[in-house]
């Protein structure tokens, strides 16, 4: 009893110390005076590893789930596509309109570990319960080929109620995935994350947890599809989704605690109270204790509210910009898949230039760091070489909130982000010029063959063309994720604390109205011979996203290029 009581009085002694560093932050002396070791968290490789493990199984499961319920919902209505567009429809509008409030109860938890935790037991117990309900459903006597255990009759209006009920689990799945990433990538890494340039600073943060998620992504349905495979059986399938689910929760369970335990920083409680003025502080999100008890019209007003609130932060047009992206079929989506099968592109193929694609999404995730830290560098160079002012707070970051967040950014990490951003999408821009290009190109070729009356189907897409569309496709990858990090890391530390998950929460949302756009669009535009006209809307609405981020930089900076410093270059090039 004495020796828990001590432990006890410790441990509270250790985080009330934390506590009055951190309230003490803006009255010391100036910055440069601090110690690094004594206003930054630490983080341990050992801690770095178990924050991975947590973050890998997590992805690892949304990503396997997400593309299984295509295949279970393919199996149960096998000669139709309308069940599978609602499901998606449906999910997109639940997540648009409870993103907000997901990533407000993030924000307004106060233990960071208890809700982390929740989203893992609330994921893992959906899909667990929803993979009953498609086995029910893939058990009629209609839908299993070859098999004589667990048979049910067929039952067409039964069929269809347990597809809403695994619907239901399902909206609930992408809910909970959600809020785990929120708690995770807003709140846990930036937490402890240490001072830009140390070891597990959080440019290498999120690069390794991107990276996680990229692997992740073709790796985790490529083995369900493998497992359905070799056993000749969507159930089979099923019941290993559930397994995965079922063994993954005591393992990241462990993972988070042990982070959760060996770091004072996170164990300090969050505060619930926003600063005066907040929009967020008005109205506060719900909470699994009484978020049952909220009359819808709070939900309703929860939600303009958090837009409110997103559309007044420094930062919600790098947001827009990255979210319009996910209105762009010209990448490795259903539609444009269904599309080059249909022009006459085999499956392998297609399958290798999907794996094509992925080394460059991984290969920005390494990359990244190293472009922020060398545009950083660079503009500190280029701004002694030509005398100039700092102009780092100009709409950037108040002094005040400056300070509170040094030990996740500085000056040169964020013109780094500001600059390398820009590339990023400036390099998707160029190179899905020539996609485009290579798909019109096809299109009309096709065109033209239907009006000889020659088979379109009968003559594979010109190599040289072919070349074109997955060459630059892949490079077009390595753009993307580049600006997605960068963006990410922007919003991770130009949002205030407060507002944060709140702000992410909101930003999901949208990411959803552009995703729901972009199906409508393609329902609207079915046949194969109409995909170019989606091909060029992507690349009108990736060519916005350019123009937004690059008229955000020029605000913030004042400028997108020094043209008087490359005339300088020149000058000392010629000495």
């Amino acid at each position: 009893m004495d020796s828990s009581s001590g432990s006890s009085s410790s441990e509270d002694e250790e985080l009330t110390e934390l506590m009055a560093a951190q309230d003490g932050h803006d009255r010391r002396r100036r910055p440069a005076e601090q110690s690094p070791s004594t206003t930054t968290p630490s983080l341990t490789s050992a801690q770095a590893a178990r924050l991975y493990v947590s973050h890998a199984f997590s992805t690892w499961n949304a990503r396997g789930y997400e593309f299984a319920a295509i295949l279970f919902t393919a199996a149960a209505y096998p000669d139709t596509l309308v069940a599978a567009a609602l499901r998606m429809i449906i999910i997109y509008l639940a997540m648009i309109v409870l993103s907000s409030s997901i990533g407000g109860w993030v924000q307004n938890a106060p233990d960071r570990l208890r809700t982390l935790l929740t989203t893992v037991a609330v994921n893992r117990t959906s899909v667990i319960i929803g993979s009953l309900f498609w086995l029910l459903i893939l058990s009629q006597e209609d839908l299993v080929k070859g098999e004589t255990v667990f048979v049910l009759p067929k039952n067409d209006g039964l069929k269809h109620v347990i597809f809403v009920v695994a619907v239901a689990f399902g909206i609930i799945e992408r809910l909970s995935s959600s809020g785990n990433l929120i708690s995770m990538e807003r709140d846990w890494v930036v937490t402890v994350a240490a001072a830009p340039g140390r070891p597990y600073d959080l440019t290498h943060l999120n690069a390794v947890m991107r990276r996680i998620d990229l692997v992740c992504k073709p790796v985790s349905p490529i083995l369900i599809s493998v497992v359905i495979s070799a056993s000749g059986s969507v159930r089979i399938g099923v019941l290993y989704s559930a397994l995965t689910s079922l063994v993954s929760i005591p393992i990241e369970i462990v993972s988070a605690k042990g982070v959760w335990n060996s770091s004072p920083v996170l164990r300090v409680p969050k505060s619930r109270k926003a600063p005066s003025g907040s929009g967020a502080a008005s109205v506060s999100a719900p909470t699994p204790a009484t978020g049952l008890a909220v009359p819808w019209t709070s939900r309703v007003r929860q939600c303009f509210v958090g837009f409110e609130m997103y559309f007044s932060t420094t930062v919600w047009v790098p947001s827009i910009a990255l979210a319009l992206l996910h209105f762009n079929m010209m990448t490795w989506r259903a539609t444009f898949i269904t599309y080059l099968i249909n022009i006459g592109y085999s499956l392998p193929t297609i399958t290798l230039a999907r794996a094509m694609g992925s080394v460059f999404e991984i290969s920005s995730t390494v990359a990244t760091p190293l472009g922020i830290q060398y545009m950083g560098k660079a503009y500190g160079q280029h701004r002694s070489l030509a005398g100039e002012e700092d102009e780092l707070e100009v709409g950037l970051i108040e002094s005040n909130e400056q300070q509170q967040q040094q030990h996740t950014v500085d000056g040169q990490t964020l013109v780094g982000l500001q600059r390398f951003g820009l590339w990023g999408v400036s390099w998707q821009v160029l190179n899905l010029a020539p996609v485009l290009a290579a798909l019109w190109a096809i299109s009309l070729s096709r065109e033209g063959r239907e009006m000889t009356s020659s088979p379109a189907s009968s003559t594979s897409p010109d190599w040289g063309w072919s070349l074109v569309i997955f060459s630059f496709l892949s490079f077009s990858r390595f753009g993307v994720w580049v600006f997605d990090l960068t963006t990410q890391q922007l919003t991770q530390v130009l949002v205030p604390e407060h507002q944060r998950s709140k702000f992410a929460g909101v930003e999901t949302s949208v990411v959803n109205v552009f995703e729901i756009l972009g199906a409508a669009a393609a329902i609207s535009f079915p046949r194969t011979e109409q995909f170019k006209w989606l091909a060029l809307a992507s690349f009108v609405a990736v060519t916005v996203s350019w123009a937004l981020y690059a008229g955000w930089v020029k605000g913030q900076r004042g400028h997108l290029l020094h043209w008087e410093k490359l005339g300088l270059w020149g000058r000392n090039a010629r000495r």
